[in-house]
């Protein structure tokens, strides 16, 4: 998994994915236990149930209600599918039902069963259009109920609705044969009537606690289911009133005509019979699961994670950082802003030593060009000077500084006679010859 969720332990194994308990950790040391439903490797290869998958993420997320688990997340990591999904304290129904459930507690699991069932059947999407969601695969595998006394619907792996990613191919059959309706066992089209009918063979193996169709192989089962020989409840459970038997048959009945239309309707003919509360429901599941509670909680503590704080250890760690985490030895200047000030005087100090030698170098070259005397034109050398005019005598060779060493040349006039004559203005200095430079 990735870094936000930490698998504590195997919860339960199927044909397609692993159950895993684990650990959802977010900032400032938030973390709750979820529950991972993660695909077996060589499942995960096959893109029909990698579809499924996804298919029951996109499914799910959309049915808000307190009866139908929530899914919290959708998980690739390492390429393994999870689905995340909210961690319930409690057991699924199917071994709850390893022994004898009272009547009223039956019936008021029965009663979640059905309200998640509506939920799913009456979903709209986003846009307000109806899902069409039929699960498909109503069992008591698939109720889970908790010890706050609340049932909830899971496992939408197998789920029929709009816009499904992998769609059902013609001839195939998903679920258990124990909980299908006859008409989805031939293949024809499914509705929600084929959902009422396995909640009513739910509700016929609680009231009774035995299993409906009971058969050792596949071929025999199908042929039970196909043949829709349902007994009738009080033939096992003589106590069980006429009138609750009378909704049972109802909703098991082989001809869709005769059968509830919708969950809905179900729940409304169960209505007038006493059901347990949620407070009754929950104790009685907490006084079945203690074993098992008590494994998982040693799963939990023996896999606690160091990194978990409380909320009020953060807050004192954010309100005083030193005490948690002690300077080093040589530690920089205790204030941030001083810490960072060598880098820029640095920069500023280079910056202005590079000025102040390009500005040194320019007032040490200058004086030496300027003290170049001027060669004068041809013109200006007819002229006769006057008396009163200084004597002016030119200096041979003169030098043209050139930025190219190779364009500079000595030029000379021909058959004159050279003789220096110290110019104008100071004497350079030898520091001032530009040679000295290159």
């Amino acid at each position: 998994m990735t870094s936000r969720y930490t698998i504590l332990g195997l919860m339960g194994k199927g044909g397609m994915a692993s159950v895993y308990l684990g650990r959802m950790s977010g900032s400032a040391g938030f973390s709750r236990l979820v529950a991972i439903k993660r695909l077996h490797p060589e499942v995960a290869a096959e893109r029909d149930f990698v579809a499924m998958l996804v298919d029951e993420a996109r499914v799910v997320s959309q049915i808000r209600h307190v009866n139908v688990i929530d899914t919290l997340d959708l998980v690739v990591s390492e390429g393994a599918f999870s689905l995340v999904l909210e961690y319930i304290d409690g057991d699924a129904l199917s071994v709850l039902a390893e022994t004898r459930i009272p009547r009223t507690i039956a019936l008021a699991i029965v009663h979640g069963m059905l309200k998640g069932l509506d939920a799913a059947h009456e979903a709209r999407g986003i846009d307000g259009s109806p899902l069409g969601i039929v699960h498909r695969d109503v069992s008591p595998q698939n109720v889970l109920v908790g010890i706050d006394g609340i049932a909830r619907v899971i496992d939408f792996g197998v789920a029929k609705a709009a816009g499904r990613l992998e769609a059902t191919r013609p001839g195939e059959v998903r679920g258990k044969i124990s909980y299908m309706a006859p008409e989805h066992l031939q293949g024809r089209p499914v509705t929600r009537q084929v959902d009422v009918y396995a909640a009513g063979v739910v509700l016929w193996e609680l009231l009774t606690g035995e299993r409906l169709f009971d058969a050792p192989d596949e071929a025999t089962l199908t042929k039970a289911v196909l043949a829709n020989k349902v007994r009738k409840p009080t033939t096992v459970d003589p106590t069980i009133p006429a009138d609750l038997e009378a909704v049972v048959m109802k909703a098991t009945s082989h001809d869709v005509g005769m059968r509830h239309l919708s969950a809905r309707e179900l729940l409304d003919d169960l209505a007038p019979f006493e059901r347990a509360s949620d407070e009754e429901v929950g104790a009685w599941v907490r006084a079945q699961t203690v074993a098992r509670r008590a494994e998982r909680q040693k799963m939990i503590e023996g896999a606690s994670s160091p990194n978990i704080q409380s909320i009020d250890d953060v807050l004192k760690e954010l309100e005083a950082p030193s005490a948690i985490r002690p300077a080093p030895a040589l530690a920089a200047p205790s204030t941030p802003r001083r810490k960072h000030r060598p880098l820029p005087a640095i920069a500023v100090g280079i910056a202005i030593g590079l000025v102040g030698l390009v500005a040194f170098l320019i007032s040490l070259t200058r004086p030496q060009i300027d003290r170049i005397p001027r060669v004068p034109s041809t013109a200006e050398r007819s002229v006769v000077p006057s008396a009163t005019a200084a004597p002016t005598t030119l200096i041979a060779p003169v030098t043209t500084i050139e930025s190219d060493p190779q364009r500079a040349k000595t030029t000379a006039k021909p058959g004159a006679t050279t003789k220096k004559t110290a110019p104008v203005g100071p004497a350079p200095s030898a520091s001032a010859d530009p040679a000295s430079y290159r």
